[in-house]
This record gives C-alpha cells, sequence and structure tokens, in this order.
C-alpha cells in the first residue's frame, strides 16, 4: 500500500471516530436527554422513569463518545504505523 494511501486511510478512521463520539455522545447521549428533561418538565409530563433513564444516558454520554473515539483511533494508528514497503 502507498504512502499517500496509508495516510489518507489514517486520517479517514479518525475523522469517522471524532464525529461519530460526538453524535453519539455527544447528541444521541446528552443533548436530546436535556432536551427532553427540559421539555418533560416544561409541559408537567416529566415522570420518575424518564428521569432516571435520562440521568443515566447523561452521565454515560463521555464514556461512549470517547469509548468510540478509542477504538477508531486504535484503528487508524494500524495505518500509521505500518512499516514501509521496500518494493
Amino acid at each position: 500500500m502507498r504512502e499517500n494511501a496509508k495516510k489518507a486511510m489514517a486520517v479517514l478512521f479518525s475523522l469517522l471516530g471524532t464525529v461519530l463520539g460526538l453524535y453519539i455522545g455527544g447528541y444521541w447521549l446528552f443533548v436530546r436527554p436535556v432536551y427532553w428533561l427540559f421539555v418533560g418538565f416544561r409541559t408537567g409530563t416529566l415522570t420518575a422513569h424518564i428521569l432516571i433513564i435520562n440521568i443515566i444516558k447523561i452521565f454515560v454520554a463521555s464514556t461512549v463518545g470517547g469509548g468510540i473515539w478509542c477504538i477508531f483511533d486504535i484503528i487508524a494508528s494500524q495505518f500509521r504505523d505500518l512499516p514501509e514497503d521496500d518494493s
């Protein structure tokens, strides 16, 4: 595999991990639960079940987002650290 292709794959996986980590950890597990807690509180439909589930999602958000980013960074490092071909 050529050097430029290796670098491109490493950058691609690194960017994909960052975007997925932010989307899943930041949006799906942090922003949306905070929004639904706010909406439930404002409309008076907030129950204990909804409150507990959304608080758990908010606390787990950074761990899940960071875990996704780490997995994709490990995959990207496999392309960064490939030995050079002598042929």
